[in-house]
């Protein structure tokens, strides 16, 4: 999520919003991956995780990791940059072995945290919401040699026009306790410019479009992307990533 300023969390009340929404379900309830969490496949993307290191990015109130501790056996991280999120998911789920909920930025953890982690993951986390360049650089180096990155993160914009081709971030508004709104940045790419910035470090194993034909109306489709850590990253010829703490963690748009 975007790094917190100046003592406010603007993810507050989206947090309590979203734990509200998710009080009837319990870390024993699977997910799938696209916007609606309704349709196409479930965990079963990461491959087995008994007894791995899987650290889930953005992970908000905490479900999604908690449900890969508890029924597939992961050791699991969630780390989030919203000290609201944090407490939330840790007040729920903040006894179940092997598990553990941090407040942080997430490409600033994953690059203290080198050579740690089995599998990485977003579900419209922080991939949604960080320097792409910045944030990839820093999984890459948290990942253990062929590990596993899986992103989800939308495919079109909310009012289904195109993701852009370029690597910029577009408004999004969060609505706020008192009503106002706050605007922070969130990048919704292309399929192409993903694997363009995967491809420095990764080696791209799928990208699928998820859409629930069964959606009231037209579903937001959401991108499925898996990707392999390289054991050498290679150079690529057409972007120059930022070096991995040169640059803000996250952009306002316009800025």
């Amino acid at each position: 999520m975007n790094r917190i300023q100046q003592g406010v969390d603007p993810w507050r009340h989206h947090g309590q919003m979203r734990a509200l929404a998710e009080a009837a379900h319990s870390a024993a309830d699977s997910f799938h991956w696209d916007l609606y969490d309704s349709y196409g496949l479930g965990p079963e993307v990461l491959g087995p995780l008994a007894g791995r290191d899987v650290v889930d990015i953005g992970s908000g109130t905490g479900q999604c990791i908690a449900h890969l501790v508890q029924e597939h056996g992961a050791r699991g991280t969630g780390v989030d940059s919203s000290p609201a999120m944090t407490e939330l998911a840790t007040d729920r789920y903040g006894a179940t072995g092997h598990l553990t909920y941090r407040t942080a930025d997430a490409p600033r953890y994953l690059a203290q945290n080198a050579a740690s982690f089995d599998v990485c993951l977003s579900r419209f986390g922080a991939a949604c919401f960080t320097e792409p360049h910045l944030l990839l650089a820093a999984a890459a180096m948290a990942l253990r040699p062929d590990g596993l990155l899986v992103l989800a993160t939308m495919a079109e914009h909310a009012d289904h026009q195109p993701a852009t081709a370029h690597c910029q971030p577009s408004p999004c508004r969060l609505v706020q306790e008192d009503g106002s709104v706050r605007m922070v940045a969130r990048w919704v790419l292309a399929e192409s410019r993903w694997r363009q910035l995967l491809g420095t470090y990764f080696d791209v194993l799928d990208v699928e479009r998820l859409a629930n034909p069964r959606h009231p109306g037209r579903a937001v489709a959401t991108y499925l992307i898996r990707a392999r850590r390289t054991r050498t990253p290679t150079c690529d010829r057409t972007a120059s990533p930022p070096p991995l703490m040169s640059v803000p963690l996250h952009r306002k748009p316009g800025s």
